[in-house]
């Protein structure tokens, strides 16, 4: 008599990328604090660029990854003058839902900035984000060595800093969509893959 088979469901599998060990630290530690489930890859932080993101993110997709969430800092973007590349990566995956490419203007800093505060103030530079960010978060720097201590995720996420965030960047991001804003308003889209990460937790 054949062996009857059986088929076990997987589960779906999310990767996180982006442009910064920033990045990087924040989400090895968020996944940990808030029980997210997503494979973080180390070694394509430090050197990912719009020109190498494409492949890496195709590279994902063939090896069965069910959702891509690339974090990138937009005023790179802007000062490298690669609008256009950015526009493109943006356009091919237009139709792809399984990737979200998550832009902050000007930096990842200003996601940080709405859990303790909602500004919609124009920086002409990330250093002026990650300035203010140190009124909130003390001794706040963009080094290894404060990075990989978990404590200041932890304090994004006490209470309900995070939820708040969220709202803040959808509010501002609604803002920048019906009405006429400068080139240095600030956004983020950072939120967009939270709510991904924390579906899938409560799934």
């Amino acid at each position: 008599m054949a062996r009857r088979k059986t088929h076990k469901r997987l589960r779906a599998r999310y990767a996180v990328l982006g442009d910064g060990q920033t990045e990087q630290y924040y989400l090895k530690h968020l996944k940990v604090i808030k029980g997210y489930n997503y494979s973080v890859y180390p070694s394509l932080f430090n050197d990912i660029t719009i020109e190498t993101a494409s492949s890496k993110i195709d590279e994902l997709i063939s090896g069965g990854c069910d959702l891509i969430v690339y974090f990138t800092d937009y005023d790179t973007i802007v000062s490298q003058g690669k609008q256009d590349k950015f526009n493109e990566l943006i356009k091919k995956y237009d139709d792809t839902p399984q990737v979200l490419i998550c832009e902050s203007m000007p930096s990842i800093e200003f996601w940080f900035l709405l859990h303790y505060k909602k500004t919609t103030r124009e920086y002409t530079r990330a250093d002026e984000v990650v300035q203010e960010l140190k009124t909130f978060i003390n001794n706040y720097s963009k080094g290894k060595a404060f990075l990989e201590n978990p404590a200041w995720v932890v304090d994004l996420c006490n209470g309900e800093k995070l939820e708040i965030a969220v709202k803040r960047a959808k509010s501002i991001l609604t803002q920048r969509q019906k009405q006429h804003v400068g080139k240095h308003f600030p956004f983020t889209k950072a939120h967009v893959g939270i709510e991904k990460f924390d579906k899938r937790k409560k799934s």
